[in-house]
């Protein structure tokens, strides 16, 4: 049986050395060694948290002990309507904050979950809230497999530790759901900026890149002609043909703007081939991803998305930019405004894929040059590259 002493060395753990872990994983997994030591009969131990991101539901920490791992599982969005959720022991705890305990050892359970647990041994499920984050309880699983289940000692124990947990467990939550949001809204190579401490307005720091910008061809027409949910229906259909595309060869999407992206392929300056063929790998998996779109679109009756596309290399300045109490991590400057330039220059010379000078000669890929053209706002004239297999047919 585990005494109080245990509990007390326990709780320091978790707020101070359990705290400091590098990982969920591991601080489940050291928690659960130092309860096993101190005499709790782990079998199996299960921590959910939920959080907030468009595809992923919650977070899931599980260790075995006979398998000496522990691991972190991922629930999809759309979960929490399947059987499995519906059907689960953890359900009500994570909706009300309930404590339950299911002994298995005397006869079949109406749980699924725990009817297998129970054909592999499992005696005990005790199942406790930890502190409510939204709509929701993050939730401590603790199983067990020796006979009798957890003894009152036991049960006093985890009872004990239970605050420290949660109030870890929260930070943890508050962290990762946060930087989720920033990853989600500006992109990882930005979130990881700002958290690292970049949040000064006019802090900025020189960054050579490929820049590449697009923009959804027609997009007044699709808006003029079709419903409000087709509309945004059409748009994220492109950004996420551009996204996919642009993470794919291992660029950040800075922002999505109107119809458009801004896209970054970035350099250290003696790595320009590499970025120029990044960046131009990127153009090329748009320009086929949109034409598989259409071709199946045409039995699908979605919309005919075309886009135009212009890359640059050069430097940018990257930073906080704004208003004291409402900033932007962007990039700016005259780099960023030729390749804008060169996207609007699609239209006038009916290539989908336009680049600059400076980004033809870094590729290791030879491109075809369309001569010297003005670009409005800039001085002088520019001379423009296009991909070869986008001449027009002879």
């Amino acid at each position: 049986m585990a005494t109080d002493r245990d509990a007390g060395a326990l709780v320091r753990w978790i707020l101070t050395e359990g705290r400091a872990q590098p990982s969920p994983t591991r601080l489940v997994g050291a928690l659960c060694g130092r309860l096993v030591e101190a005499g709790v009969p782990l079998w199996r131990v299960t921590v959910y948290a939920a959080t907030l991101h468009p595809q992923i539901r919650g977070y899931g920490w599980r260790w075995w002990r006979d398998r000496g791992v522990t691991e972190e599982v991922r629930i999809a969005q759309g979960t929490e309507l399947s059987d499995e959720y519906l059907a689960s022991p953890l359900r009500d705890t994570i909706e009300r904050g309930s404590v339950t305990r299911h002994r298995l050892d005397g006869g079949p359970s109406a749980f699924p979950l725990l009817e297998e647990f129970r054909a592999e041994g499992c005696t005990e499920y005790l199942v406790a809230p930890l502190n409510r984050v939204a709509q929701r309880y993050p939730v401590v699983a603790w199983a067990t497999d020796r006979a009798g289940g957890f003894d009152d000692g036991d049960a006093a124990l985890l009872e004990e530790i239970r605050p420290a947990l949660a109030a870890v467990v929260e930070t943890i939550v508050t962290r990762r759901t946060a930087r989720g949001l920033f990853a989600i809204y500006h992109g990882s190579h930005v979130g990881d900026r700002v958290f690292d401490g970049q949040i000064l307005r006019g802090h900025y720091a020189p960054l050579r890149a490929v820049i590449m910008a697009t923009d959804l061809r027609g997009f007044t027409g699709i808006s003029d002609r079709l419903l409000g949910d087709e509309v945004i229906g059409a748009l994220d259909d492109y950004f996420e043909h551009v996204a996919a595309s642009v993470h794919a060869a291992g660029g950040h999407v800075l922002k999505f703007i109107g119809d458009g992206v801004l896209a970054i392929f970035s350099t250290d300056g003696d790595r320009d081939g590499a970025a120029a063929s990044a960046g131009l790998a990127a153009a090329r998996d748009i320009v086929m991803r949109l034409a598989a779109h259409n071709a199946a679109g045409g039995e699908s009756g979605r919309v005919e998305l075309r886009a135009g596309i212009g890359l640059h290399l050069g430097s940018v300045m990257y930073g906080n930019v704004g208003a004291p109490d409402r900033l932007d991590f962007t990039a700016i400057g005259p780099a960023v405004n030729l390749a804008f330039r060169l996207e609007g220059l699609t239209k006038v010379l009916h290539r989908p894929v336009l680049a600059s000078r400076a980004l033809a000669e870094a590729a290791a890929s030879p491109l075809r040059s369309l001569g010297l053209h003005p670009i409005p706002g800039l001085d002088g004239l520019e001379e423009v590259f296009a991909l070869p297999e986008h001449d027009p047919p002879p």
